[in-house]
C-alpha cells in the first residue's frame, strides 16, 4: 500500500487506477549491437550496445564537471567509449564486475577509431529482450524509472479492478469493437499489452483503444452534465408579436438576432420546451435577445427570471430591459434588494440572490454567463416544465457543443457585430513598461479610456494587484483613476463605474469582475497584467469590452515576469485570432478536451478530467469517437 500511496502525486485515489498511468513511448530492447564494427554504419542513431567492462570506470573533473568514463568491447576486440556527466555515483556501484558483459543505449559516434556513445543510460539487464514502458515522471516526487516499479508491482493486483472500470465506461456504447477499432483484444490484454507490450504495433494498438476509451469516458460525462428531454411538450405561450416587441428597441436588430428570437419565441407557442444555449461572441447582442425572449413570456402571463454572475451587471442589464420593456415591470434582485413577494412578481432580473428566495414556479429561466453558477446552483430555480436557455460569451466549440447539447436545435449561435471593429491584440512584456504608461496616458489626452486588469484584488508578493496598481497609476493621472473588485462596496463600485462612464475619470483598475458584458465608452486601450494567469477564453472576453460602438482598440498582453512555454502558446493564439470560435476551437486543440471537461462542472462532482492519468484527451480523438457513433447508430 506504501507504494500505492508514492502515486498519488499523480491524483491516484483508487488502486484500479494504477493501470490507467499511460505510458508516453515504448523502447525497444529487442535488438542488441553486440559488435560495435556496426556503429559505423548506425553513426547518429539511437542503439542499444552490449560490451565487456575493459576496466573499473575511471572518474575525473573536466572544466568544473565530474565525468566518468567507461570503455567496453566487443568478441572482437572493437573498444567503446561511454562518457557520463552529473551524479554518476550509483552507476559506478553498479558497474563493480571488470569482463562482466553491460548494456547502454545512447546516440552511436564514429569517427574515425574513435566509437563512443553519447547520451548514453545503463539499462538492466532485465530489460534486454523486451520492449519497455516508458512514463512520465514527477519532478520531486518520482522518477521514470521509479514510476514503471511502483506499477510494475502493483499491475498484477489491479489490473481486473481497471478492467471492471473500463467496462463501466464503455457498456452504453453498441457495436463496441467498431468504436474502439479492435477485433481481437480484450480490455485486459489491452491494459497488458499498454505496460508489457510484445511488440511495438500491439502497443500502438493498445494506446489507440485506451485513448478512445477516455474519449468516449469524456463524452458520457459531457452527456451526464446535460439531461434533455428534447421536444418535451409544455404549456404554449403566445406573447406579444415579435414585431412589437422589436420597436420598443431603440436600434435595429440583425437578421441574425431576428431569427434567433422568432425560433425560441416560436418553440414557447408550440409548447415545445426549450433546453439550450445562446452562444454569441463579444459584442453580437446577446442581451436584446434574451431580453425579447424573456419579455415575450410575461407579456403572455408567463413568469421569467433572468439570472446574471455580479450586482454591476444585474443592474446594468435591469437598467436597459426596464428601458426598453418598463410596462412589464421588470424587478432587480440582489442581496442588497428587499422585496418579499417575488412570487407575484413575473419579471425577474438578479444576481445568485434568486437562489435565495421564494421565486415560484418560472416559465422561463435564462442564466447569462453560465459557466459563473454551478449545474446545481442553477436547477434551484428550474421546475419539470421550465425553459431553460444558457446565454454566455464563451465561444464554444464545435466538438464540446455537440456532446453538451447534442442536435444544433438546442444551440443558438450569434456571429455577427453591429458594430465594426479593429483590434489589435499584442504580447508586451516588462522592458516596455514605459512605453505602455505613454501609450495609455496619450489615449486619455485624446478622450478615450484605458482598462488595467489585474489579477488579484489586494496586495500579493507574486502579482500585480488593483490596489497597487491604482497607487502607481494614479501618481502618473491624479483624479483620472477608479478601481473596482469584489472587496469592494457596492456603492464603491457602481460610483467609480459611473465616473468612468461619464468621463469624470478615464483610467480603470479592476480584476475580471468587468470580464462579464460590462460597457465602457470610448475604451480604446486594455491592459492584461500578468496575462499568463488568465485564461485564454477569459482574455478574449475582456478584449470585447474595446470600442463596444466601433473603432479601433488595442489589447496588450503584459507579462512582467518569464513565461512558460505553454502560457506562451496560449497568448499567441490571442495575438493570432481574434475570432471567438475559432479561438476556442485552437484553444481546445492546444489544451485537450479532457481540460475542458475539467472546466466544466464535472469538477463539482468530483469527476477527473479524463480517465486517463497523465494523457490529455486529444479533440481529434473525441471527433473521430462522434463520428463512428454517428454511423453505427
Amino acid at each position: 500500500m506504501m507504494e500505492l500511496k508514492s502515486l498519488e502525486c499523480f491524483g491516484i485515489k483508487h488502486a484500479w487506477q494504477v493501470p490507467l498511468i499511460c505510458p508516453v513511448e515504448i523502447e525497444d530492447y529487442t535488438n542488441i549491437v553486440t559488435e560495435f564494427s556496426k556503429v559505423y554504419q548506425l553513426s547518429g542513431h539511437k542503439v542499444v550496445i552490449a560490451g565487456k567492462l575493459v576496466s573499473a570506470p575511471s572518474f575525473n573533473w573536466v572544466r568544473g564537471k565530474g565525468v566518468l568514463t567507461i570503455e567496453l568491447f566487443d568478441d572482437l576486440g572493437y573498444l567503446l567509449s561511454i562518457k557520463l556527466f552529473g551524479d554518476t555515483k550509483l552507476i559506478e556501484e553498479s558497474l563493480a564486475e571488470v569482463g562482466s558483459t553491460y548494456y547502454f543505449k545512447g546516440v552511436s559516434f564514429a569517427n574515425g577509431a574513435y566509437l563512443n556513445l553519447r547520451a548514453a543510460k545503463l539499462i538492466s539487464s532485465a530489460d534486454i529482450g523486451k520492449f519497455v514502458p516508458i512514463y512520465k515522471s514527477k519532478r520531486g516526487y518520482l522518477s521514470k524509472e521509479q514510476v514503471r516499479e511502483v506499477i510494475r508491482k502493483q499491475l498484477p493486483n489491479t489490473l481486473n479492478q481497471a478492467e471492471k472500470h473500463l467496462r463501466e465506461v464503455i457498456k452504453w456504447v453498441p457495436n463496441i469493437r467498431q468504436v474502439l477499432k479492435t477485433k481481437k483484444m480484450t480490455l485486459k490484454d489491452v491494459l497488458t499489452e499498454l505496460h508489457n507490450p510484445s511488440s511495438v504495433e500491439s502497443w500502438e494498438e493498445a494506446r489507440g483503444v485506451i485513448k478512445r476509451i477516455a474519449a468516449l469516458y469524456c463524452i458520457r460525462e459531457m452527456n451526464a452534465l446535460n439531461p434533455r428531454e428534447p421536444n418535451k411538450l409544455v404549456n404554449s405561450l403566445h406573447g406579444l408579436p415579435i414585431n412589437v416587441l422589436k420597436e420598443k428597441i431603440p436600434f435595429e436588430l440583425t437578421t441574425e438576432q431576428t431569427q434567433i428570437v422568432e425560433s425560441i419565441t416560436n418553440k414557447f407557442k408550440e409548447g415545445t420546451k426549450v433546453d439550450g444555449a445562446l452562444i454569441g461572441d463579444v459584442g453580437t447582442g446577446k442581451t436584446v435577445v434574451y431580453g425579447i425572449c424573456a419579455a415575450s413570456v410575461v407579456s403572455a402571463g408567463g413568469r421569467a427570471a433572468i439570472m446574471l454572475p455580479s450586482q454591476t451587471l444585474a443592474e446594468q442589464i435591469h437598467e436597459e430591459l426596464n428601458s426598453y420593456f418598463g410596462s412589464l415591470k421588470p424587478v432587480l434582485v440582489t442581496l442588497e434588494t428587499e422585496q418579499t413577494n417575488l412570487e407575484e412578481m413575473n419579471f425577474l432580473i438578479g444576481t445568485s440572490a434568486l437562489l435565495h428566495r421564494r421565486v415560484g414556479v418560472l416559465d422561463l429561466v435564462v442564466v447569462d454567463e453560465q459557466h459563473r453558477f454551478g449545474l446545481e446552483q442553477r436547477e434551484l430555480l428550474l421546475s419539470e416544465n421550465t425553459h431553460f436557455l444558457e446565454a454566455t460569451a464563451t465561444p464554444i466549440p464545435r466538438t464540446q457543443a455537440l456532446i453538451s447539447y447534442g442536435n444544433s436545435k438546442h444551440i443558438f449561435r450569434l456571429t455577427k457585430c453591429h458594430a465594426k471593429k479593429e483590434i489589435t491584440t499584442k504580447l508586451r512584456l516588462k522592458s516596455e513598461s514605459h512605453a505602455l504608461m505613454k501609450e495609455c496616458l496619450n489615449q486619455v489626452e485624446l478622450g478615450n479610456k484605458v482598462l488595467v486588469v489585474c489579477p488579484t484584488k489586494d496586495n500579493s508578493e507574486n502579482f500585480a494587484s488593483v490596489e497597487e496598481v491604482f497607487t502607481k497609476w494614479n501618481k502618473f493621472a491624479r483624479n483620472k483613476v477608479r478601481y473596482i473588485h469584489s472587496g469592494c462596496s457596492p456603492d464603491h463600485n457602481r460610483k467609480s463605474i459611473a465616473d468612468i462612464k461619464s468621463g469624470k475619470a478615464s483610467i480603470l483598475i479592476s480584476t475580471t469582475m468587468v470580464e462579464i458584458g460590462l460597457t465602457i465608452p470610448r475604451l480604446t486601450k486594455t491592459i492584461i497584467y500578468h496575462a499568463e494567469r488568465f485564461g485564454t477564453i477569459t482574455c478574449h472576453q475582456i478584449r470585447g469590452r474595446l470600442v463596444r460602438h466601433g473603432g479601433k482598440g488595442q489589447l496588450d498582453l503584459y507579462c512582467p515576469t518569464e513565461i512558460g512555454e505553454k502560457s506562451l502558446q496560449r497568448l499567441l493564439l490571442l495575438t493570432k485570432f481574434d475570432d471567438g470560435y475559432e479561438l476556442a476551437e485552437q484553444d481546445m486543440i492546444l489544451r485537450g478536451f479532457g481540460d475542458i471537461v475539467k472546466a466544466s462542472d464535472l469538477s463539482q462532482s468530483g469527476s477527473t478530467k479524463s480517465i486517463l492519468i497523465g494523457e490529455k484527451v486529444e479533440v481529434s480523438d473525441v471527433e473521430e469517437i462522434l463520428s463512428t457513433l454517428e454511423t453505427t447508430n
